[in-house]
Formats: C-alpha cells, structure tokens, sequence
C-alpha cells in the first residue's frame, strides 16, 4: 500500500472519529491542537486504525509522537506494513 493511500484512509478516520470535514484534515497539523482529539478520541482511532490496516500497534508505539500528526500516524503504518 502507498504512503498516500495509507494517508487518505488515515485522514478520514480522524474526520470521521474528530467529526470534521476530511476536506479540512491537514496531514501536519497537530491532532489535539487542530482537532480536538483527546485521549477518548484517540483510543477511537487506534481501534479503527488497527481494524482498517490490520495492525496492532506496539505498546512502546503509544506516544504522542506518533499520534501527534496524520503524517505521523501514516509514517508508523507504512513501517509496519513494509516490515
């Protein structure tokens, strides 16, 4: 899977699970600041993430890091689908 299609996916589930516009998700701006996702919210899309991709994320992987950004996010996927 490519890197922007893995984004696109990533980018709807913030729409969908934030309730914003996936027209407006911009792939670096930060998820809590911008978006409003919390630690609920986050939970929410690290369920619908794992069941879209087919991952499961490593616990040493749930930093802020990595959810920080939908650049972020997408970057951890592609790592563990090419891997």
């Amino acid at each position: 899977m490519q890197k922007q299609e893995i984004e696109s996916k990533v980018c709807e589930v913030v729409s969908r699970v934030a309730q914003f516009n996936n027209d407006n998700v911009v792939a670096d701006s930060d998820l809590r600041d911008n978006y409003g996702v919390d630690s609920i919210v986050l939970v929410e899309l690290l369920v619908e993430i794992e069941d879209i991709f087919g991952i499961t994320f490593d616990s040493s992987s749930l930093t802020y890091e990595t959810f920080s950004t939908v650049n972020s996010i997408t970057d951890y996927i592609e790592n563990v689908l090419n891997s």
